[in-house]
């Protein structure tokens, strides 16, 4: 009896969790949009290919997982998959930068690169929306789920602010970079202060994580790193608090060009 309640309050937690492979796939096949799919390792079938085709047509990741995880997920009753459905519905980049310049603003997007903890994206996500970011870019797969804990943590920015989840940051950054927009990524060791640039231009502002940093496929992309101004010698600022630092800094200069 007791067991039974256990399994039932762990499936519980996760509001979110679609488990079982004629449900996942119907949840594929709805409007709703999908944040993640988990599938057993060594598992097939005809339900399954199908599901991964229409996965890799939507790019919604998948990822391969031992039974365990699944069974700690929903207690034991899975098929060997689960979907996590997202809170948002995703958007395309493409989509969003001509409307922006249509509309006659100057873009600036923020994208987080290998940004997994769901507190700092939620953070990062409020601050860019009452700073003026125009959208958050986030990779298909290494990057924070857009869950119920996100939502809460922005204060409900996340449902305002465009989020685009990008299969190939490398196709994304090649498109806005044509399109005028400057690529710049924080670096704690960059030679350059936030205050040197020039942020009234088209903007495209790269955090990465807080172990690893920016990713070296990104960083290619990169026309300048920036860093902020620190008083006492320490390792960095942490990465929610250092995006806001850097659209504080973004926004107070429109602002005063708009003076």
């Amino acid at each position: 009896m007791f067991r039974n309640q256990d399994k039932f309050h762990k499936r519980r937690k996760f509001d979110n969790l679609i488990f079982g492979r004629q449900p996942v796939l119907e949840l594929l096949n709805s409007e709703k949009s999908v944040d993640k799919i988990l599938l057993q390792n060594n598992t097939d079938g005809d339900i399954l290919s199908e599901i991964k085709k229409i996965a890799a047509q939507k790019n919604i990741p998948v990822k391969y997982v031992p039974v365990e995880k699944l069974n700690t997920l929903t207690g034991g009753i899975h098929q060997g998959i689960i979907a996590f459905t997202a809170e948002i519905e995703f958007q395309n980049i493409e989509n969003i930068l001509p409307l922006i310049i249509e509309q006659g603003n100057v873009p600036l997007f923020v994208l987080l690169d290998g940004i997994t903890d769901v507190r700092n994206f939620g953070a990062i996500a409020r601050t860019a929306y009452a700073a003026g970011a125009h959208a958050i870019i986030l990779a298909e797969n290494d990057a924070a789920p857009v869950n119920a804990e996100a939502m809460k943590t922005s204060a409900g920015a996340l449902s305002k602010l465009p989020v685009c989840r990008e299969k190939n940051f490398n196709h994304t950054l090649e498109y806005l970079k044509l399109n005028g927009l400057q690529i710049l990524g924080a670096d704690s060791k960059a030679e350059k202060m936030c205050f040197e640039i020039d942020f009234t231009l088209p903007v495209v502002i790269i955090l990465g994580s807080e172990d690893i940093g920016i990713s070296p496929s990104v960083k290619k992309y990169i026309a300048t790193t920036i860093k902020l101004p620190m008083q006492n010698n320490f390792d960095s600022y942490n990465v929610s608090v250092a995006a806001g630092m850097l659209l504080y800094e973004i926004m107070r200069q429109r602002l005063i060009d708009n003076l």
